[in-house]
């Protein structure tokens, strides 16, 4: 009753700050500016333009300014005079409490620290507003003088893009109480192209190194003018001749002609390279010493010196092999100078996180023939912390109820002296979900887990002396861990060995890793558990058919697979850059046996299963914080060689925070059938017969797809309309079980959809989400019909039945 009661209150205040829009604050002659939307585009995107806006407008909602609302809502609680008077009160106290610190330098700086701390808060406070004025918007008085540096903004910019010939201007439409609507009207007319390439430089040798790269040119003869392109064209020029040797060249030696004047719509550019004022020709240096410094200085004590492939490593204790860090290291002695293997070298030494920092200098070398010009190079290491520690603390909400964990991990650094990595974690929580015998009630589940994995920067295979991928960041990875889980229907225990190879590979040397490899030839998993709940056993006995032999997934048993998982991702964690995501998880479990390896220890039961996940997601900027978001997530498992059981952890489950969220986790499918069972009275009778929601639904074929559209609501709070559809099913046909199996011709039937809003606060740390989804299509609706959607109550999303059409997820971080 309370739940509605604030629901209630938040749709009347909502409704309250959106009823109107606030011009009663402006002056005679002010107006509210409230849209401006560029027209006649064609090939340039709007959000370029929009970008370009020197005056924001303030933004509409269904006909009104919430925002602008909820700013002057605010400011009825402000008091900027009250809020200087306490800034000169800390002041004053600062003063006060310093001199009371006498001559302890020690007391001042912590004193100084705090009180200027609360200064600089109250002043953004004074500056900003308060919070509620921090959410909302400023009212944007429209100002002509703006709208004009607009104008030349969009001036310079097209000129910039190769539309010299385009036209733009702009009408303002006053309408409803003083709001202003602008309409910028622009005409592209036809870009300027480039018609011929032409180069002025001095220096014959760079003239050389150019022209021999002139098919990576950005600029080629019939594409259009662009200044970035000339921007960027500059940096390739630039970075060309910086890993060749000229350590002293800078970009302030390339310039552009751009001549316009020859023919209609055409750009003749010529790329002018100058000399330095004091030479003919640029210096050329290479390298003749390398030194690579592993810890820090102790002033008046020599370091010893060791010589591995040219290099001299230097420290006081060596704790480094060199033989694993001349795998990191790509600079040499005779070498030319190179920017390149400078930054490939630094960006290595970093990915073994054995060291705080690296960084290398170069210092020349005064040489007594003129023409030979040579660098020193000194890599400088920092070594990090021997130990990290890192402790975690949080609560899970997966159904009805939060459960707090917590972890802690030790990481112990270059372990035997070859940059290993070894990780040590313990791990404890409690989460509650929906009983699996009944769905009116939330049980308990325990969980605990240790686990210890050692790293290797290398690939460690036979017979290749530990260079393979060693351009590709490698590592090598042994782990090992025990996890337990005790919930009222069974306890799980299962112990984890195995062995990861991991690499990755970036677009191009300097730029952050886009695809991820890694490779699992050992995996052993022995898993033994034992089913309490008479109930829960019944259940799967009711649902173990053929191959989904769903008791015999729990037995006892050893899970033993060879894994390959491939990332593909150009986002970052942000989640705001114009990307894709695709990966794709392949495992074949118990091929010991066909490989002649009998796992026969305690009569464990071994699984044979082969299981495939792709997964594919695409993010798509909007401009103004506003992005589109979808995701395609497939999957397939089956028992192989002859094999009737999967795993129970490794079927494919529907429904939950990160999947359709209109139904509750594990809860989804199969297919269109729709398992039931019969509702007894008090003594036991017959009455009827319901919707089971009692049993997790595995399935060994998955299919969803997701749909989002994400904008910011106020400063941190962001929103989300989204649209879920998919199910899971059999693979085969199961006469007990109609409409579960997966076919070509009605699957697309069988996909239930969802729908719903997202409120998620970026605490920057984290995005902790909730979404309030509900159920449009149900493919499994057996009494009514099958679009549910009219079925809708808002209270179901406060409600702990699982028979509710609708749902409130809680999560941390996006969906997907």
């Amino acid at each position: 009753m309370r739940s509605r009661l604030y629901i209630t209150a938040l749709i009347f205040t909502m409704s309250g700050l959106a009823a109107c829009v606030p011009t009663k604050y402006l002056g005679e002659n002010e107006e509210l500016l409230v849209s401006i939307e560029p027209q006649g585009l064609q090939t340039v995107e709007p959000a370029a333009i929009q970008n370009l806006y020197q005056q924001e407008p303030n933004r509409m909602v269904l006909g009104s300014t919430p925002y602008l609302a909820l700013y002057n809502f605010g400011k009825k609680f402000y008091d900027p005079q009250k809020i200087q008077e306490r800034i000169e009160k800390q002041e004053a106290k600062q003063v006060r409490k310093i001199e009371e610190a006498g001559t302890d330098s020690t007391k001042i700086v912590k004193l100084r620290e705090k009180y200027d701390s609360r200064i600089e808060r109250l002043k953004n406070k004074k500056k900003e507003g308060n919070f509620l004025m921090q959410l909302g918007e400023p009212p944007a008085i429209y100002d002509s003088l703006e709208m004009e540096r607009t104008m030349e903004q969009i001036d310079i910019f097209l000129n910039s893009k190769g539309y010299f010939n385009h036209t733009a201007s702009y009408t303002k439409d006053t309408r409803k109480e003083k709001l202003a609507f602008i309409k910028i009207n622009i005409n592209e007319n036809e870009p300027y192209r480039y018609s011929e390439l032409t180069y002025d430089i001095k220096d014959p040798r760079i003239l050389r190194i150019v022209k021999s790269r002139d098919n990576r040119s950005l600029l080629q003869p019939g594409n259009k003018y662009d200044e970035d392109e000339l921007t960027q064209e500059r940096d390739r020029l630039y970075t060309l001749l910086k890993n060749r040797g000229y350590y002293d060249f800078v970009r302030a030696y390339i310039e552009f002609e751009v001549d316009t004047s020859y023919a209609g719509n055409t750009a003749r550019i010529k790329t002018i390279i100058e000399n330095p004022e004091q030479d003919s020709v640029h210096k050329v240096y290479t390298i003749k010493n390398v030194y690579f410094k592993t810890d820090p200085d102790r002033f008046g004590v020599p370091r010893d010196t060791m010589v591995y492939n040219g290099v001299k490593y230097v420290a006081y204790n060596h704790k480094y092999s060199p033989l694993i860090l001349d795998k990191k290291v790509d600079v040499y002695p005779g070498q030319r100078y190179s920017q390149l293997r400078t930054s490939t070298t630094q960006r290595k030494l970093a990915d073994l996180d054995v060291f705080q920092f690296n960084n290398i200098l170069y210092s020349k070398l005064s040489t007594p023939n003129d023409s030979t010009f040579e660098l020193n190079a000194l890599v400088n290491a920092l070594p990090a912390k021997k130990f990290q520690e890192t402790a975690e603390l949080g609560v899970n909400f997966t159904e009805r109820r939060p459960g707090p964990f917590s972890s802690l991990t030790l990481r112990v650094r270059n372990v035997f002296g070859g940059a290993e990595n070894l990780d040590l974690g313990i791990r404890g929580g409690l989460e509650y979900q929906v009983s699996l015998s009944d769905p009116d009630q939330t049980v308990q589940i325990k969980e605990f887990g240790i686990n210890a994995a050692l790293s290797f920067p290398v690939i460690l295979v036979p017979f290749t002396q530990n260079s393979l991928l060693s351009d590709f960041s490698p590592r090598t990875r042994f782990y090992t861990g025990y996890n337990s889980e005790d919930r009222q229907e069974y306890v799980r225990s299962t112990y984890e060995l195995g062995l990861d190879y991991i690499w990755q590979r970036s677009r191009s040397p300097l730029q952050p890793p886009v695809m991820q490899f890694i490779l699992s030839p050992v995996n052993f998993n022995i898993v033994q558990g034992e089913i309490l709940d008479d109930e829960f056993r019944t259940n799967l006995e009711n649902n173990s058919t053929g191959s989904r032999s769903l008791l015999q997934s729990f037995d006892d048993g050893i899970i033993s697979f060879i894994g390959f998982n491939f990332i593909y991702n150009t986002n970052d964690f942000t989640q705001t850059r114009n990307a894709r995501y695709f990966r794709t998880l392949i495992e074949l479990g118990g091929l010991t046996k066909e490989l002649g390896l009998n796992l026969n220890i305690k009569n464990l039961r071994t699984y044979q299963y082969g299981r495939i996940n792709p997964d594919y997601r695409r993010y798509i900027p909007l401009g103004q914080e506003r992005y589109f978001v979808y995701r395609l997530n497939t999957g397939v498992v089956s028992p192989m060689f002859g094999g009737n059981a999967i795993p129970y952890d490794k079927f494919f489950f529907g429904g939950g925070a990160s999947s359709v969220r209109a139904w509750q986790s594990r809860r989804l499918g199969l297919g269109s059938y729709a398992s039931l069972s019969i509702e007894e009275d008090d003594e036991g009778n017959p009455i009827g017969i319901e919707r089971d929601y009692s049993i997790e639904q595995p399935g060994e074929v998955l299919l969803e797809a997701n749909l989002e559209y994400r904008f910011n609501m106020f400063s941190f709070i962001n929103g989300a309309f989204f649209v879920d559809a998919g199910n899971v099913w059999l693979l085969n046909p199961d006469e007990t079980k109609p409409g579960a199996d997966f076919q070509f011709n009605r699957f697309y039937r069988e996909l239930a959809v969802g729908t719903g809003f997202g409120i998620r606060f970026d605490l920057s740390v984290l995005i902790l989400r909730f979404d309030l989804a509900t159920k449009v299509y149900d493919p499994a609706e057996w009494k009514e019909s099958k679009f549910v959607l009219p079925n809708f109550k808002p209270s179901d999303f406060f409600s702990r039945n699982n028979r509710s059409t609708s749902t409130l997820q809680v999560g941390i971080g996006y969906p997907f």
